[in-house]
């Protein structure tokens, strides 16, 4: 996968976030996240760094990755991504797993994101399915492993992914 698409993919994952965020249930996330919709973001940046929560620190993230509010600051979204990846939010591991990937923000360390990816497939979340399955094909940043590479690559096809469904027919596998 380019970085040119990797970077496309976390843009898209930023912007369609809209319904996991209105799932969370605390206060000062609600308003946090009402603020940065209507572009308040000193109110929202207090509110959401108060709530603590795996959503407030992954939209927190985004905000220092875009600069919204805030210079942008790779540390900082590196930072916040990793803060909410622990408190379970698969899309915030697998972006921090693309920018260990691609050195994006820290210093590049492929098994470093593999871990990341992993914590994110083992979640369900499709497009590190196809990550991880990606490096077990390669053998990057994981010993090279056709039966794990196809295990993780087929959880990805059957979620639609596209990408995965192609892999699996050049390897000759069935999804």
């Amino acid at each position: 996968m380019t970085n040119a698409t990797r970077n496309k993919m976390f843009q898209l994952l930023c912007m369609g976030l809209a319904a996991v965020f209105a799932q969370s249930a605390g206060a000062n996330f609600s308003t946090g996240y009402s603020a940065y919709q209507h572009h308040d973001y000193p109110t929202a940046l207090r509110e959401l760094k108060a709530d603590g929560g795996a959503q407030s620190a992954y939209l927190l993230a985004i905000m220092y990755y875009k600069g919204e509010g805030v210079p942008p600051d790779k540390k900082e979204t590196v930072k916040w991504l990793r803060l909410a990846a622990e408190k379970g939010n698969a899309i915030a591991a697998n972006n921090l797993g693309m920018m260990y990937d691609k050195g994006d923000g820290v210093a590049q360390n492929v098994p470093e994101a593999a871990k990341w990816y992993l914590m994110a497939a083992e979640k369900g979340h499709a497009p590190s399915q196809f990550n991880l399955g990606l490096m077990y094909t390669n053998g990057e940043g994981v010993a090279k492993d056709h039966e794990k590479a196809v295990k993780w690559l087929r959880k990805a096809a059957r979620q639609g992914n596209v990408n995965a469904q192609k892999l699996l027919r050049v390897m000759g596998e069935k999804q």
